[in-house]
């Protein structure tokens, strides 16, 4: 019978020099390395912060320049005394247009639409058989005055009830109207009808100065 014996222990075994030169020399070339390495990315950074403070000096000088030279263009020259005239005048006129503006807005003179809606009134209000030839607004709508023709004398009331359902000119009374033949003319030496109808005219009063008149034919 026979007993095998291991003489193999761990702790019988050389133990390696960690500290050996080979390995300081390879840790020193690596730090070496490290430190070269930084020493040139630090040295390119600066040396591009040294570049782009150049450019903005450059930059700042050549704005200066011309800073200076546009303060001694412009002190140098005058202004224009027809541009000034222009400028006044336009200043005038806007301030008497802003005078107008107000007095509308106040309502000193009444009614500011003028006369145009008492226009689309009588140009929407028609009867068959009777035209208009002229109108008369006065006193922004308080005196109307209103002249034309028909084909009869009943068309006359149907007209006027027709204008009462317009709110231009709702609310206005006419105090004068009066039917007529029209007259006559001398032609040839003969007395002759000028046509086969009728004029009428309408006023709420006599007309004094008309502020505004429309003629249709």
């Amino acid at each position: 019978m026979s007993q095998q014996i291991n003489l193999y222990n761990p702790a019988l075994l050389p133990k390696p020099d960690v500290l050996s030169g080979r390995m300081i020399l390879i840790t020193l070339s690596t730090l070496c390395i490290a430190l070269l390495l930084a020493y040139g990315v630090s040295a390119w950074l600066a040396s591009r912060a040294v570049s782009r403070e150049q450019l903005s000096a450059s930059t700042l000088a050549q704005l200066q320049t011309e800073i200076t030279r546009l303060s001694q263009e412009t002190s140098g020259r005058k202004p224009s005394a027809q541009l000034s005239a222009e400028l006044a005048s336009l200043d005038a006129l806007l301030a008497q247009h802003n005078e107008v503006i107000a007095v509308l807005k106040s309502g000193v003179l009444g009614d500011t639409k003028g006369v145009s809606e008492y226009f689309r009134a009588f140009a929407r209000q028609n009867v068959d058989g009777l035209w208009l030839t002229g109108f008369t607004v006065m006193g922004a709508g308080r005196d109307i005055s209103i002249e034309g023709r028909t084909l009869r004398a009943d068309l006359v009331p149907l007209y006027i009830q027709r204008l009462g359902r317009e709110d231009a000119l709702r609310g206005h009374g006419f105090a004068m109207l009066s039917v007529q033949p029209p007259p006559e003319v001398a032609l040839n030496g003969e007395t002759r009808k000028t046509g086969d109808f009728l004029e009428f005219h309408l006023a709420s009063r006599a007309p004094d100065t008309p502020a505004a008149r429309g003629q249709t034919q």
